[in-house]
């Protein structure tokens, strides 16, 4: 990956999204050996980031190069690319939630307090930890709702 802590804001700015998202596109023939296209930018960033341009066109994929996507190599790309493909073709959403850090309760304090320039960031995090503990708890992913303040409700 490319970019600090922090989620994308801008085209150009080589952060990698944080957030809740989903594969909305697969390209067999990516430059990038195979890549699964998100929904980038999601209700959420569209409210938080630059209204004129907020970026797009991020994938996983493989290559293990980045400048703003979620680089994996070559071997990996190809086992989650055929996963993803089968739940697809079975009717499922692909649910992708991307963390900028493991939300264990110590990475928290660690990040709220030693990155105080983000605190804007803050509850972000907090809606990506809501969601991930329901996860660990429930083994079912969470069903998210975006606000019109571009924050998250978890049920």
């Amino acid at each position: 990956a490319s970019g600090d802590i922090g989620p994308k804001r801008k085209q150009g700015d080589y952060q990698v999204p944080e957030g809740f998202y989903s594969i909305d596109r697969f390209n067999p023939q990516s430059t990038y050996h195979l890549s699964l296209g998100l929904n980038y930018p999601n209700q959420s960033d569209k409210i938080l980031s630059s209204k004129t341009s907020p970026g797009g066109n991020i994938f996983i994929h493989g290559s293990c190069v980045s400048a703003g996507c979620l680089a994996i190599t070559d071997e990996w790309i190809e086992e989650l690319y055929v996963y993803c493909v089968e739940a697809q073709n079975n009717g499922g959403t692909i649910q992708v939630t991307i963390f900028p850090f493991k939300p264990s309760v110590e990475n928290m304090m660690y990040n709220t307090l030693g990155y105080p320039e983000l605190k804007h960031e803050f509850s972000l995090w907090t809606d990506l930890k809501r969601g991930y503990d329901q996860f660990n708890e429930s083994y079912e992913l969470p069903n998210v709702q975006f606000n019109e303040d571009g924050s998250h409700t978890i049920i």
